[in-house]
């Protein structure tokens, strides 16, 4: 009798190191918290490029230098810092006869150049200058906002505030209550920009469904007359909270 008490109290005992191993917070919520601040853009990065054709390299290439050399002046016209334009993505292709794939039957060259704007009000006007100096490509237009930090630790903070009050109405819907501190925080930024890309005109960086959402400011400046609404851009926040719960 006496072995077979002490044989079940080891048995008991291994039992329950094997739970604690496999399942060390049986007691315990892990919840998800998110929220977004939309804020008005103040910062525009447009990249477009310059893209010519022709039989002779010597001339396809002249004609790119042209015509890239007129576009940065149209840039420079906005009193854009010299940092702020970058010339990139050059490249020079060959096209061949659709009849005899050995013969070439031009020479292609593409020219990117990217300009990065601090003053949303010039956007528009810049954009429509570059394209009449000879620009045939926008591949992309990237809105920001240049405080950035400040805003992903608002929403970081409300993320932190929306998990606490899921985790106290989840435990409270299970007969449970939160107890102390939370054991474990992750938390995770994203968002700041919104951007139309070069196919199809798709805007990206669009807001998913969010526990908290919260509005700030208005809208970008821009004329009255403008035909592009700059609207708000969605500064995101993520994070994964543990509590203790009983």
């Amino acid at each position: 009798m006496r072995f077979a008490m002490k044989f079940c109290a080891t048995f008991l005992l291994a039992v329950s190191l094997v739970y604690a191993q496999f399942f060390p917070d049986s007691n315990s919520i892990d919840v998800t918290g998110d929220a977004a601040i939309n804020v008005a853009p103040d910062r525009v990065r447009l990249n477009f490029g310059v893209e010519t054709r022709n039989k002779a390299l010597d001339s396809a290439v002249a004609q790119n230098d042209a015509i890239v050399r007129r576009v940065m002046a149209a840039v420079r016209e906005f009193q854009v810092d010299a940092g702020d334009i970058q010339t990139e993505n050059i490249h020079v292709s060959l096209g061949y006869d659709s009849h005899d794939s050995t013969l070439i039957d031009y020479y292609e060259v593409t020219k990117g150049v990217q300009v990065f704007l601090r003053d949303v009000s010039k956007f528009e006007p810049l954009l429509t200058a570059v394209l009449r100096a000879g620009a045939n490509h926008i591949y992309d237009v990237d809105f920001s906002t240049s405080e950035l930090r400040k805003y992903r630790d608002q929403a970081r903070t409300l993320a932190i505030k929306a998990a606490t009050e899921k985790a106290n109405d989840m435990s409270s819907a299970a007969g449970l209550k939160v107890v102390g501190k939370p054991v474990a925080l992750t938390a995770y930024n994203y968002g700041g920009g919104s951007w139309y890309s070069a196919c199809c005109g798709n805007r990206y960086g669009a807001q998913g469904f969010q526990n908290v959402i919260q509005n700030v400011g208005g809208g970008g400046i821009i004329a009255n007359d403008a035909t592009v609404a700059l609207g708000k851009i969605g500064v995101t926040a993520s994070v994964t909270m543990k509590f203790r719960v009983e």
